[in-house]
């Protein structure tokens, strides 16, 4: 008989089909003879398949094959003996595929064969500030005063959730205050292009070309921004998305000597060194009367939080007691020493803004600050209360962590909770951290 079987091995669904058939064949508990030979020339497989499968299902009413694990080439190493392998060896001497078997002894392919199973994984490691024993006390402190209120009973079941998915204690009593009259203020560099992009081609499609005379020589600007966490506006009645504004920080002058782009007089857009003056020209002339102009709160106390950068002691409570006027109040709040991640602006915020200018081609600095600025505008308000909400959880891991920046970013699924309408409006804090 012809066996015209394509697969090595039968599927489920098969071998529950070849039995059905015979179980409708069974007279009084019995296969009439010659139904193997008959179900076999009916499904195009051996006899000698079907009668094994029938015997195996009277024995065992078990339809699972037996080669699980039994058969195909005999690894010499096994997932435990790798992971012992690779242990032995620093994590400094674990860079490349390469690196790893010339310390460990084992092939690439050995290693990449573990790797495609999940004994091995690829981690990304960056360097993060180095914080002393005055750091982390002062982070402590910072992060407990923004413990506010006990949250609200029908909230519970929403923060656990989303503390619990982050690697968090499922105890939550309190909540962190939802810093309504903070304004965060920072400065970053934007350049017109990167180093190194990632491009996703076709097969056959050719890498388009990408070059420039140096390095030094890519534009880039450095700006200031300032934002708040994005709410309803009842005095407007209108959403207000949280952004007070982004300002570049350059100056027009003349163009000292001819060149083959302008003539020597043209104005143009220069960098500008970033010291005390300029940034508290910046706050008191740019910053602040944006804040009166957009900022919604009830009672005009505002709190600018910034780091801890030379510039930045020109802003004091004193300095700013000047505009404090029309009923507004403004005060300051330093973060945290070497605490990038207790800002917004530094936490995700920055990286958003830059994601989306790195969409647009610029060659010049006005080309960098009008694709900043376009991206600024359009970057949607959710994703600044998706970074504060963030910020929160970072908050919690830091009191977790006695104060020390040694953890991985949570993930609140956030995303999916905005959709099913189960997002927290804040994150929930155990007392026992307050202890």
């Amino acid at each position: 008989m012809q066996n015209t079987q394509s697969n090595r091995e039968l599927t489920a669904a098969k071998r529950l089909e070849v039995i059905q058939h015979l179980q409708s064949l069974t007279v009084k508990g019995k296969l009439p003879r010659g139904s193997i030979k008959a179900t076999a020339a009916e499904f195009s497989i051996s006899r000698f398949t079907v009668s094994k499968l029938w015997t195996v299902w009277n024995c065992s009413a078990s339809l699972s094959p037996k080669k699980a694990g039994l058969v195909g080439p005999i690894r010499r190493y096994t997932a435990e003996q790798v992971t012992a392998m690779v242990l032995a060896v620093p994590q400094e001497h674990r860079s490349t595929m390469r690196d790893m078997a010339a310390a460990t002894g084992l092939s690439r392919g050995t290693l990449s064969r573990h790797f495609k199973a999940g004994t091995l994984q690829r981690r990304s490691s960056r360097l993060k500030p180095l914080l002393t024993v005055e750091n982390k006390l002062e982070r402590l402190a910072f992060c407990r005063s923004h413990v506010r209120r006990y949250a609200p009973l029908g909230s519970r079941s929403a923060g656990q959730a989303g503390a619990g998915e982050a690697g968090l204690s499922q105890t939550p009593a309190l909540e962190f205050g939802g810093m309504w009259d903070v304004v965060h203020l920072d400065e970053k560099w934007f350049n017109a292009d990167k180093d190194t992009r990632k491009v996703y081609l076709t097969r056959g499609e050719t890498l388009k070309r990408r070059a420039c005379k140096s390095k030094r020589f890519i534009p880039k600007v450095m700006f200031l921004a300032a934002v708040a966490r994005p709410r309803h506006d009842d005095a407007r009645n209108a959403p207000f998305d949280g952004k007070i504004g982004m300002w570049p920080i350059v100056k027009s002058a003349p163009a000292a000597r001819n060149s083959r782009n302008r003539p020597a007089g043209t104005m143009v857009t220069t960098l500008v060194n970033v010291n005390a003056d300029v940034y508290q020209d910046y706050v008191i002339n740019k910053v602040i009367p944006a804040i009166k102009e957009n900022f919604p709160s009830a009672h005009r106390r505002v709190v600018l939080q910034q780091d801890n950068a030379t510039p930045h002691r020109s802003i004091s409570d004193a300095s700013l007691a000047s505009v404090s006027t029309d009923g507004w109040t403004f005060v300051v709040r330093r973060q945290p020493p070497n605490s990038p991640d207790l800002n917004v602006l530094d936490l995700g915020f920055f990286a958003s803004i830059q994601a989306l200018q790195y969409k647009s081609v610029s060659r010049t600095v006005d080309d960098v600050i009008q694709a900043t600025m376009t991206a600024f505008v359009t970057l949607s308000s959710v994703k600044l209360e998706d970074v504060f909400l963030t910020l929160q959880a970072v908050m919690r891991l830091v009191l977790e962590n006695d104060g020390d920046n040694h953890f991985r970013l949570p993930h609140l699924n956030k995303s999916a909770k905005r959709r099913s309408g189960t997002l927290m409006a804040n994150v929930e804090c155990p007392a026992a951290l307050l202890q």
